[in-house]
């Protein structure tokens, strides 16, 4: 079986994995990314990585201008302004020429019914971690 696309919610996978904070002092929630970020990378083979997208919303982004980067091989999209993470990944669910390989990571039920209209697969995102 070919290996799947992987599009993750971020901040849902980030407290999932126990990474999230209640609080975020200036620069937290940049250092909580970059710990998601490794840690998948950690994770996944060097040809999981080029099909993974990790998905933010754009709370304490970059901005519009700065929204789509590459980081440790994984694909990393900030949710443009006003919108949220579970909008962008439904518009790239969308968007997909081949939803059927696609798994959707999130706890998020939007989500999930999202990705069976799509005939793509949804993991909750503590799953996911397990069965990492």
């Amino acid at each position: 079986m070919a290996t799947p696309f992987l599009i993750i919610d971020g901040y849902n996978l980030m407290h999932a994995a126990g990474i999230a904070r209640r609080r975020y002092a200036q620069g937290d929630m940049q250092k909580c990314r970059n710990e998601l970020e490794l840690h998948v990378a950690s994770l996944l083979s060097a040809t999981a990585l080029k099909r993974t997208t990790i998905v933010y919303d754009a709370f304490n982004s970059p901005g519009d201008d700065q929204r789509v980067f590459h980081r440790r091989g994984l694909k990393v999209v900030f949710a443009p302004q006003g919108q949220d993470a579970d909008g962008e990944i439904e518009r790239q669910l969308n968007a997909h020429s081949a939803p059927r390989q696609v798994i959707v990571v999130s706890s998020d039920h939007r989500l999930h019914r999202a990705a069976r209209r799509r005939r793509a697969r949804c993991v909750d995102s503590g799953d996911f971690l397990n069965d990492l």
